[in-house]
């Protein structure tokens, strides 16, 4: 018999794993994570938070906390380029956009790293009741068909208890050992080769000469990587981030190597250095072959991997568990039958792969793209907002008078030829994108409309679609009726945007995308979302 129980075992506290652990929490189940580290890791790893990650905190409250630890150095915003910080300036480029200027999101990059992220995100949730432990690693666990059965070991003290969960959800990082263990392979185009991340204390104010930047790319003979500042103006302790040559063997790296990297870095041949600790990683592209097993499920790095260029590949973690928790949440509510937690690998799958794909372009751009790889490169803001969710969630349209419609559209694929992407800056509103943008007004106040989705199913009706309203209180949706309390020119874009007529009406999941859109009116409105809620929550 178990020591103990919970609804949700999530293994790993990194990014992903604290951000499901705080989704989950925020749908009120109390999930237990577990994490072999006794302390959060102090290299920033990713550097920021994109524009649909803060979208997603944004909606929990979290924006300013974490943008209050965002990098010291997030304001200067843009990147040099340079032989060394010492040596000639190759040139500048633009960092991440701090706001969205295409009008897609309802706020921009916050450039962060991991290791100030992580102490929000594992505040928070423990505020909302997750049960957080360090310093704790699970050993083994089986599976049945009512949950999983897991044994922890107390790294502290070397106790071992056992944990029965109903779900468990691995977020363990790319050597990913449940995803091994489960027989769940990957497929992609492998390691590219292998990155360290030094961290170091140094008077760097000398050589960095009044000039302000967010990061230092450096490229010489010696070293290439990334330099950046970790602290305030009377900080010492920066980063380093090379990339190790073809064939080189980190493990020979020791101290006096990392000290060496740094001084080419600067461009310094005897600059004092102390080296407070050093790490590294695979750069590789890949995706798992499997999203679940069974009651286990893959999130994060477990199930993709992808280069460090663009910024995605935490993120996408990040929206991997931001996706799951409402299914989680709903089926260990007897609210949605089991067959919701397949759409999961559903609807992340395909977007691993084409994220992957945009990393890895972006990752070569470096040494020159052939003609087909260049052909399939797609803007950031598609890559982050773009995506189109086919799966058993996601249902067909009704037409005006509540007929037809396949939920696809036109040739059937989502804008761009691929199926995977649409272009945001000109949304369909077809059912499996994201909610486009807009500015509702609730209780005589302005608010974006994601920050209105936190956990609740809403329905949005158009200005003359108060035949939705009744329905959908007696169901438990949100209602708004744009145009309502809104201008006029904010009614018309809705209509717009979305892809109906004034007394048509748009069903959002909660996680912010579109699961069913009406045209218009239809004869039984609340038999139509009955119907559309079963079907959606995969209830018999």
């Amino acid at each position: 018999m178990a020591d103990e129980t919970t609804e949700v075992l999530i293994v790993g506290g990194s990014m992903v794993g604290l951000a499901q652990a705080l989704f989950l929490a925020r749908q009120g189940i109390r999930p237990l994570l577990v994490e072999r580290h006794a302390e959060i890791s102090a290299h920033p790893r990713a550097q920021a938070a994109s524009p649909r990650t803060m979208e997603l905190l944004r909606a929990l409250g979290l924006e300013d906390a974490v943008r209050a630890r965002e990098n010291p150095h997030a304001q200067y915003g843009d990147i040099l380029q340079a032989e060394s910080l010492t040596g000639a300036e190759l040139g500048r480029f633009d960092g991440p956009f701090r706001h969205d200027p295409s009008d897609v999101g309802t706020t921009g990059w916050t450039l962060i790293g991991q290791d100030r992220l992580e102490p929000v995100l594992r505040e928070r949730a423990a505020e909302l009741g997750a049960d957080i432990r360090f310093a704790t690693e699970m050993t083994e666990f089986t599976q049945d068909a009512d949950g999983v059965t897991a044994v922890l070991r107390d790294l502290g003290d070397g106790s071992e208890r056992t944990v029965r969960a109903r779900y468990l959800v691995a977020a363990d990082g790319s050597r990913a050992p449940i995803r091994a263990s489960l027989g769940i392979g990957h497929h992609g185009p492998g390691v590219f080769g292998r990155q360290m991340n030094i961290v170091f204390h140094a008077d760097l104010d000398p050589y960095v000469a009044g000039r302000t930047f967010f990061l230092c790319f450096v490229s010489n003979p010696a070293v290439k990587g990334v330099l950046g500042k970790l602290g305030g103006a009377d900080s010492d302790r920066w980063v380093l981030a090379p990339s190790l040559p073809p064939g080189a063997d980190h493990r020979a790296y020791g101290t006096e190597d990392c000290v060496e990297l740094v001084r080419a870095a600067v461009g310094v041949p005897d600059l004092p250095v102390t080296v407070e600790s050093a790490t590294s990683w695979e750069i590789a592209a890949w995706v798992a072959d499997r999203f679940r097993s069974g009651r286990v499920l893959l999130a994060g790095d477990c199930a993709h991997v992808m280069p460090p260029t663009g910024g995605f590949g935490g993120n996408m973690g990040i929206q991997d568990a931001h996706n799951l928790a409402w299914k989680l949440a709903r089926v260990l509510r007897h609210e949605a039958g089991p067959g919701l937690l397949d759409t999961y690998e559903q609807e992340r799958a395909p977007v691993a792969e084409f994220t992957v794909d945009q990393g890895v372009i972006r990752y070569l751009q470096r040494s020159g793209l052939d003609e087909a790889a260049a052909a399939r490169h797609r803007p950031e803001t598609t890559v982050l907002f773009g995506h189109v969710y086919r799966s058993d969630a996601v249902v067909g349209e009704a037409g005006g008078d509540g007929t037809g419609g396949d939920g696809t559209g036109g040739d059937g694929t989502g804008g761009d030829g691929t199926g995977v992407v649409e272009d945001p800056t000109a949304p369909s509103g077809r059912p499996g994108t994201r909610a486009p943008h807009l500015p509702l007004v609730r209780q005589g106040k302005e608010v974006p409309l994601h920050d209105l989705l936190d956990g609740d199913f809403w329905l949005l009706a158009g200005p003359d679609g108060t035949a939705w309203q009744e329905p959908a209180a007696a169901l438990g949706l949100s209602f708004h009726r744009v145009g309502a309390e809104e201008p006029a020119e904010v009614a018309e874009r809705f209509l717009a945007r979305y892809g109906v007529q004034g007394t048509g009406a748009v069903l959002l999941r909660p996680d912010g995308f579109i699961a069913w859109r009406s045209g218009g009116a239809v004869g039984d409105p609340g038999g139509s979302l009955t119907a559309v809620l079963d079907a959606v929550l995969r209830r018999a």
